[in-house]
């Protein structure tokens, strides 16, 4: 049997269902051989997830298909404390400098245990590319703390031989901190697409019934809520923008929200106000059931206003052919969103929002209107196999 060429380790806190495809299509790759070093088992085994306040583990299978191995069964919030994250960081380092790889794929800056690996395995002359969604539009921060971040990026970022940006927003915060055209290849954030696919062919046939079952009505115009309910995500936002629009037009809205957090109550209470028995949260749900709400839908409304670098439900929601209201803070809407039916709105604005909510808007036929050109995985992977030389 002809042994593979280039060896390929990964480099990554836990196990995310986002990243399998990613992992899946290098592992075919036939001069390739990739292992996948992750910091944790979060995710695979049921653990509380501090945001959503409730414990599972995905059911989507977020490790089948590639070589991989756990460094720990550690919680992951051990992966950011110093006296577990540094002593996990040299055993993974240890283990990745014997794999003999030709090059480690990094996801991420951080948290303490990422970074640590990076120094270690750049000190030990690793050759390192890093998949990360570096932006300066996430987060607003003093400026001497900007300033800080910034000295010690710029000298992080060249221990990597080649970056490959999440998308534009992206892109842009690399080349602003140096890093040349030839050392990054933006590569849009995706979803899986051929698993989101298979659940847009399996719910959506079941539209009415779906609604039938949530008590909604089949010509009800519904919008969707989906994400972890806490601040940053600006759910309240959503209820003021309700509260102004038109008492008629309120009467013809419906909301759906998935998703658990510490503002749930308070969030639900405010929709209740606006939207009297016609809204619906279903708390957390795994992948597997993600499809179904999406198929119930006709618009994703995504207001965050803080840390979102990209926001992947927008992809699925696009999948699924639903129209999207979003702030203009999301990383994805500088690049799926630029176009109508789609409507954007200045973050952290509920008089703008409820603009973007007033004019009616049905889902007449959503395999017409569905968006065709959305990011697949299998691009991070070519992109990542080429900067190794490696082809198809």
């Amino acid at each position: 049997m002809k042994s593979k060429s280039k060896r390929l380790a990964v480099l990554i806190t836990h196990p995310v269902q986002y990243f399998k495809p990613v992992f899946q299509a290098l592992a075919t790759y036939e001069d390739l051989q990739i292992k996948v070093f992750f910091g944790c088992n979060h995710g695979v085994k049921p653990s509380l997830d501090p945001d959503f306040g409730v414990s599972f583990a995905w059911d989507s299978a977020p490790t089948a298909g590639f070589d991989h191995c756990f460094l720990s069964e550690s919680p992951l919030a051990n992966l950011a404390k110093p006296a577990t994250a540094i002593q996990l960081a040299w055993k993974g380092s240890a283990q990745i400098h014997n794999w003999r790889a030709d090059a480690v794929l990094i996801f991420a800056y951080s948290p303490l245990f990422i970074t640590a690996s990076t120094l270690i395995l750049a000190a030990h002359g690793e050759k390192l590319l890093l998949r990360a969604d570096g932006t300066d539009r996430a987060f607003q921060r003093a400026p001497w703390k900007s300033l800080l971040k910034d000295q010690l990026l710029r000298r992080y970022y060249c221990l990597f031989s080649q970056i490959f940006p999440i998308g534009s927003d992206s892109n842009d915060h690399f080349a602003r901190l140096g890093v040349p055209p030839h050392r990054r290849k933006a590569v849009p954030f995706a979803v899986d697409v051929e698993y989101f696919q298979r659940q847009v062919e399996h719910w959506m046939p079941q539209r009415n019934e779906l609604r039938r079952a949530l008590q909604i009505p089949a010509t009800a115009e519904v919008l969707l809520s989906v994400g972890k309910i806490t601040h940053v995500k600006g759910p309240l936002l959503l209820a003021k923008a309700l509260a102004l629009l038109p008492a008629e037009r309120q009467r013809q809205l419906w909301l759906v929200v998935v998703g658990d957090g510490p503002l749930r109550e308070a969030f639900a209470a405010a929709i209740e106000e606006q939207l009297p028995g016609r809204s619906r949260f279903v708390g957390f749900q795994n992948q597997s059931q993600l499809g179904r709400y999406y198929a119930v839908a006709d618009t994703l409304v995504f207001p965050s206003v803080q840390g979102e670098t990209w926001g992947l439900v927008v992809n699925e929601a696009l999948q699924f052919g639903l129209r999207v209201i979003a702030s203009d803070h999301p990383g994805c809407a500088r690049d799926l969103l630029g176009a109508a039916p789609h409507r954007l709105f200045p973050s952290g604005d509920p008089q703008a929002l409820t603009q973007a909510l007033r004019a009616p808007w049905t889902l007449a036929n959503s395999a017409t209107i569905a968006n065709r050109f959305l990011p697949r995985p299998e691009q991070l992977a070519e992109a990542v196999a080429s900067s190794l030389g490696v082809h198809p």
